[in-house]
């Protein structure tokens, strides 16, 4: 007599992310927040842009 096979778990929620994002603390000047958050829902992610040109524009030496 064989067994049923079940199915495995659904996972559930989201996908995981081929590059995930890294939760950490940071401390930016108020005037610079104000600004980025004026600009409404997803301030995070234009902040994370600018960043991003920045540094193509601006390469670092990282040692």
């Amino acid at each position: 007599m064989s067994s049923p096979q079940t199915a495995p778990p659904k996972r559930m929620g989201r996908p995981p992310l081929e590059n995930p994002k890294v939760k950490l603390t940071m401390r930016y000047d108020a005037d610079i927040v104000e600004v980025f958050r004026a600009t409404g829902e997803g301030w995070q992610t234009r902040m994370n842009e600018a960043l991003r040109t920045f540094l193509q524009e601006h390469p670092l030496d990282a040692r």
